[in-house]
């Protein structure tokens, strides 16, 4: 388990993964030399990746989707990393155990597009007899997915960024906590430069945060994704809706070292919620993703399909520790109702 400090520390990095150390001393209540100790720990012990959140909005990615996989005949780990080594629209891909097999989130700079792809990957998974439920989705209410650096390759020209500000992303994507000065070296920019093309990638909206993922949570854990579906009711929303959101916040209070779970609603398509849970074992794992939501929801007619992750086929994993309640207040309907 995490100490207080860790957890304090992760806080941090979670919210501004460039944070200066002086502040993140502060923040924990030690000295600079102490927290720079605990950082590099923090790092090695749960292999913390430094990268950003980006807003797809931003940069014209309308189309995102989580598509569960469920094969008649499973493909090796081999043979699925080489099939997705070179894709650019599947930005994660996780193995799993469960009712399905396999879980992709994917994006693209169009509905055609995305068609194009989804088709491709029904060709090139046809021999193993797969089932592809593929859910569209606008906004996250909790969590991300850490993105490729092809993310980088779907930015249009009505977005003004040119090769220097997409090498900038792509760094920070990267590694977030990079210097000015190493990335004008590696860019070949003076570092009052690289300043101002980053501040302006913040200001513009397209870095929302720059953050932290783990790719490996702790020795133990256990992630499992849901995927859900509900027959709507009048009580839907007002109430089971409200109730599960009431669990999640109070979870935030015992949370693991990285937050429990990240939460996308509403989607559409072959299921309406999306959600992933990382817990200290796989039986509380289970009971967050499966047996909870059945429990809440037990006057909605749902169905839930749900995996145990077993390993990154591609991308690392999306937990990070924000303050739940914080950012669930934060969330807004876009538009209005027609």
């Amino acid at each position: 388990m995490a100490t207080m400090e860790e957890k304090v520390l992760l806080s941090e990095l979670s919210e501004d993964a460039r944070a200066t150390v002086t502040h993140m001393a502060k923040k924990v209540g030690r000295s600079r030399v102490t927290l720079v100790r605990l950082m590099d720990r923090v790092v090695k012990r749960f292999d913390v990746r430094f990268t950003i959140e980006i807003n797809m909005d931003k940069l014209g990615m309308s189309e995102r989707y989580i598509v569960a996989v469920k094969f008649r005949q499973r493909p090796t780990d081999a043979e699925l990393r080489e099939l997705f080594k070179d894709d650019r629209n599947a930005q994660c891909v996780y193995l799993m155990n469960g009712t399905f097999d396999l879980l992709i989130y994917a994006v693209a700079d169009s509905a055609v597009n995305y068609i194009r792809w989804e088709t491709h990957l029904a060709e090139s998974l046809s021999q193993y007899g797969p089932t592809i439920m593929p859910s569209r989705y606008i906004y996250s209410h909790f969590g991300y997915f850490p993105m490729s650096d092809s993310f980088t390759d779907f930015i249009g020209t009505e977005n003004r960024l040119d090769d220097a500000d997409r090498q900038i992303l792509r760094l920070m994507n990267s590694d977030s906590r990079l210097s000015y000065k190493e990335m004008g070296s590696r860019l070949g920019l003076s570092d009052a430069t690289v300043r101002y093309r980053l501040f302006k990638l913040v200001k513009s909206g397209i870095i929302a945060r720059f953050t932290i993922a783990a790719q490996a949570p702790g020795e133990g854990y256990s992630s499992v994704a849901y995927l859900i579906n509900y027959t709507f009711t009048k009580t839907t929303s007002s109430v089971a809706f409200a109730r599960a959101m009431s669990c999640y916040i109070n979870d935030d209070k015992d949370a693991p070292a990285f937050n429990t779970f990240q939460l996308v609603f509403p989607i559409s398509g072959s299921f309406r919620s999306f959600g992933m849970v990382l817990c200290e074992d796989r039986k509380t794992a289970l009971e967050k993703a499966v047996r909870r939501h059945r429990a809440i929801f037990k006057n909605e007619n749902i169905r839930i399909l749900y995996g145990e992750l077993v390993a990154p086929i591609k991308g690392i994993l999306p937990f990070r520790r924000l303050d739940i309640s914080a950012n669930y207040k934060s969330v807004s309907w876009r538009g209005s109702a027609v």
